[in-house]
């Protein structure tokens, strides 16, 4: 056996507690190094009463394969301790503790785990479990009223132009979501901000009036929620904007304001330069709040209430959250959960989310590695099936099944160029990428227009106005088709998932729940494939640049 490969660390998430009395434990090994493996636990007081839980296989990249299993008590579980016994494919038996890997048990050492706390329990919304989201830029995707102080609706999009879209507008067109499919909506910010993205806010508990009034968001939540259609807002607590009003008085008075720690200040006087204050992405018009500063925590908290409250959103998006306070975000946590449990906390990153992410941190992330490797397959080719299949299977391994199930996984955003562009404009690309969105764990998220086929390159050309006036039906039957088969299948939305490739062109899911069992092929190919798999009668023909689903 690979010593050197495998690991087990005796907290989250290689120990997540999923009930006071009961635990998953989680060891990682070297692909296709273990024949067996179970966690051996027994009681801190009774060393003779030792219990054996065997573990399965519940995940492989081709070099790490991740095992887990569950204890469970008819009781709390406290002063337990444990190791791992394993076998490997030449019958040999080891012990795994805290000292390594060793062939003698009472040598290796033993886990501990003391307590099993209420908190310590990882509670994400039921809801947010495989929900379809639907992103909207509120300025660029619908509007309604007199709107003649605007550009032409159908302008290029520049990072200085206004073409009007506000939430009446969004209102409108619930039908329209609604009969997509779409479970959440996910706004871009809707408050009082400079610029007409409004990621610098200057009023956290005003409605931008370019947008409406809190009127209007209440009614436009109200509506969707008549429609079985969640609500979530854009929350920008990182930064800022420069009109927002403690910075406009630490402008004014400097050292001497009393809002000076609730940013970082470098350099006085304080002029709009990030040589005089730090800022998100060193760009000046959005200097960065202090969440270590008590009074910043305590604003922000009453931000979250205070919508979560008044019209009654479903949760919120934290922007940039990997530079946010992590003291900060336990704390907003802990208030928003007491109150309101089922609401969402949803982290944007680019990376790796697993520090985000946990019982003391976010509940989902914008799982932007999920739309890195769906780009590089279907738009780019620059994967083959098999480096595809890989890398799927590492994503599928890198987070505790529950938050794998919630993740927010994109095709595109407002920060991205659109994927048909990223395509070469190559349709059926786009309509692979649709359908294995729709197929692959966790919870998938349509960027405004890419369902009707609109195009863009990376921001501001990706926030044009909604196509209303000559959308691709087409395209979007597709996609209407797809959220309707996900629908239909339990295994498509909660089940396990093994990803394969059967060729370099060819990927293939193997989708399993107790109510059905699934094999999706994605063929990207230009030919033809007739293959064999063991769990089908015979052949299966999968056409060029086709998808096949087939019940097992």
């Amino acid at each position: 056996m690979m010593a050197s490969a495998i690991r087990h660390l005796s907290f989250y998430p290689f120990v997540q507690p999923l009930a006071r009395n009961r635990i998953r434990f989680r060891l990682d090994a070297a692909d296709g190094d273990l024949e067996t493996c179970s966690v051996v636990w027994w009681k801190r007081t009774d060393t003779e009463a030792c219990t054996s839980v065997r573990m399965t296989c519940t995940g492989a990249d081709g070099q790490y394969a991740q095992w887990s299993g569950e204890v469970m008590l008819p009781a709390e579980i406290h002063y337990i301790k444990y190791i791992f016994c394993i076998t490997g494919h030449c019958g040999e038996t080891a012990y795994y503790g805290p000292n390594g890997l060793m062939p003698e048990r009472d040598k290796c050492g033993c886990f501990e785990r003391l307590q099993v706390n209420e908190t310590d329990v990882l509670q994400v919304p039921e809801w947010s479990r495989g929900c379809i989201y639907y992103q909207i830029f509120p300025e660029r995707f619908s509007r309604r009223g007199d709107r003649a102080q605007f550009d032409d609706w159908h302008a290029m999009p520049t990072r200085e132009n206004y073409l009007g879209g506000n939430l009446a507008g969004i209102l409108d067109r619930l039908p329209y979501l609604s009969e997509l499919g779409i479970e959440c909506i996910y706004l871009n910010p809707v408050f009082l901000g400079d610029f007409n993205h409004k990621y610098a806010t200057t009023d956290y508990f005003r409605v931008d009036p370019l947008f409406g009034t809190e009127a209007d968001l209440a009614a436009l939540v109200d509506v969707a929620h008549g429609r079985h259609i969640r609500v979530i807002l854009d929350g920008v607590f990182n930064h800022t904007g420069i009109h927002f009003m403690p910075f406009q008085d630490l402008m004014e008075k400097g050292a001497g304001s009393r809002y000076r720690n609730w940013f970082y200040p470098k350099a006085y006087p304080v002029r709009v330069d990030p040589a005089c204050y730090e800022c998100v992405g060193d760009y000046p018009y959005m200097p960065r709040l202090n969440g270590a500063n008590p009074e910043v925590r305590e604003y922000i908290e009453k931000v979250l209430l205070y919508w979560l409250e008044k019209v009654h959103i479903d949760g919120w998006r934290f922007d940039v959250a990997d530079e946010l306070d992590r003291h900060a975000v336990t704390g907003w946590r802990e208030a928003v959960k007491q109150r309101f449990p089922e609401a969402l906390l949803l982290a944007e990153t680019w990376g790796d989310a697993s520090g985000l992410l946990g019982p003391d941190g976010f509940d989902s992330a914008m799982n932007y590695l999920f739309r890195d490797a769906a780009a590089d397959f279907f738009a780019c080719g620059t994967l083959s099936a098999m480096e595809m299949a890989v890398r799927l299977n590492r994503l599928l391994m890198r987070y505790p099944p529950e938050i794998t199930l919630g993740m927010y996984n994109l095709l595109g955003s407002h920060d991205t160029a659109r994927f048909l562009t990223e395509a070469g404009g190559v349709q059926w690309k786009l309509r692979l990428a649709m359908a294995f969105q729709m197929c692959f764990p966790g919870a998938p998220a349509i960027y405004y227009g890419d369902e009707v086929g609109m195009t863009g390159g990376n921001d501001p050309l990706c926030r044009a106005g909604m196509n209303w006036d000559s959308p691709d039906t087409e395209l979007y039957e597709w996609q209407r088709q797809w959220i309707e088969t996900r629908k239909a299948h339990p295994a498509l939305r909660r089940g396990d998932c093994r990803v394969s490739a059967a060729d370099r062109e060819t990927l293939v899911l193997r989708r399993m729940s107790a109510e059905d069992r699934l094999l999706v092929i994605f063929n990207i190919g230009a030919v033809p494939k007739k293959l064999d798999f063991a769990e089908t009668a015979g052949s299966v023909d999968v056409r060029p640049h086709s998808v096949e689903i087939i019940s097992f």
